[in-house]
């Protein structure tokens, strides 16, 4: 299966191969990074990315897979700014004080 191809399986699709080790949570994230560089410069819908917190995130879930993870473990998300994150820009949360 292509990278951009794994960009199009639903969620629940993803998750299966994840969970039957078909591909790899860092190879998910991989291809769904390349779209994002493909597509978002016309569409500028991912305002902050943090690629390699990312990566490296996806790197562990590889490594510490558990036997009973969870429906979504290992999907890559994108979350939208108006969620407070820490240490991570929101432009539309409020200000504290």
């Amino acid at each position: 299966m292509s990278s951009s191809e794994l960009c199009f399986l639903t969620a629940t699709e993803l998750a299966g191969r994840l969970r039957r080790r078909e591909v790899s949570c860092q190879e998910a994230l991989e291809a769904h990074l390349r779209q994002i560089e493909r597509i978002n410069p016309q569409v500028n819908a991912i305002v902050t990315l943090i690629a390699e917190q990312a990566l490296d995130q996806a790197r562990r879930a590889d490594e510490t897979r558990p036997a009973d993870m969870g429906p979504l473990y290992g999907l890559p998300i994108a979350h939208k700014d108006l969620v407070l994150t820490l240490a991570h820009f929101c432009r539309f949360c409020p200000r504290p004080g």
